[in-house]
């Protein structure tokens, strides 16, 4: 149960059964990022909250999970809303110049390493709703992003930047070069959709396109970035 006088520990699930704010955070060296949950309960809904939770029989080593794990059920009419997010402190802190600094494999390993860690939150989360599911409850998924800036264009640019080099397309550097690198590349052809529909806010997860909910925080102060979520049984909305 959901006690906001104590501090949450990571891979628990807690209940909640009242309207409440739970605060996540999130600790960097020189900066913090601050995200207000806000749920907003009505009669017969409860949620369940929970930091980087995976399934209790997982060794944790290798094993990817995502910042936050949030459902709200409605008992009356048998829904879920399920909402998995995970913090990026700025996901578009790559070059824009591509050809500089590893900027394009930043782009791609950025885009590939968030997807999985929502892969395989998303599987932590339907191990305990199969439950759920098997007494008729229908469910809602929402997956987001919550990063102090998100600039798509350079995400398509990256894309693009690859799909280019991968079929022959020659850069303006010596053939050897070219090669070489395009060799080098060839890794991450799978990655070009990612980037694609990564620019458009879209993500697949187990085969489907989701719409991408990017929540941009809001400078405070020198050191603190913040945002204010609030979850309802019937949908997420952005406060600040």
């Amino acid at each position: 149960m959901y006690d906001e006088t104590k501090p949450v520990d990571k891979n628990v699930l807690y209940k909640i059964n009242k309207s409440t704010r739970v605060v996540f955070k999130e600790q960097h060296e020189k900066s913090q990022e601050v995200v207000n949950i806000d749920y907003c309960l009505e009669e017969h809904q409860y949620a369940i909250y929970a930091n980087e939770y995976r399934r209790p029989e997982i060794d944790k080593n290798g094993c990817k999970t995502a910042d936050v794990l949030s459902c709200v059920f409605d008992d009356s009419n048998k829904k879920i809303q399920s909402f998995i997010f995970d913090v990026k402190s700025d996901i578009s802190a790559f070059s824009d110049d591509l050809r500089k600094e590893n900027a394009m494999l930043t782009a791609i390993k950025e885009v590939r390493d968030f997807i999985e860690q929502i892969q395989m939150e998303r599987l932590h989360k339907n191990s305990f709703l199969l439950y759920y599911e098997n007494e008729g409850y229908v469910e809602e998924e929402n997956f987001g992003i919550v990063t102090k800036s998100f600039e798509a264009e350079k995400f398509k640019n990256a894309a693009e930047r690859l799909d280019g080099i991968l079929s022959g397309e020659q850069e303006d550097i010596p053939t050897l070069l070219f090669l070489k690198l395009q060799n080098n590349l060839k890794p991450y052809e799978k990655e070009i959709s990612r980037l694609y529909d990564f620019a458009e806010q879209m993500i697949k997860v187990a085969g489907k396109l989701y719409k991408l909910q990017v929540f941009l925080l809001t400078k405070k102060d020198e050191c603190c970035y913040q945002i204010t979520i609030k979850i309802k049984a019937d949908r997420i909305i952005c406060n600040e």
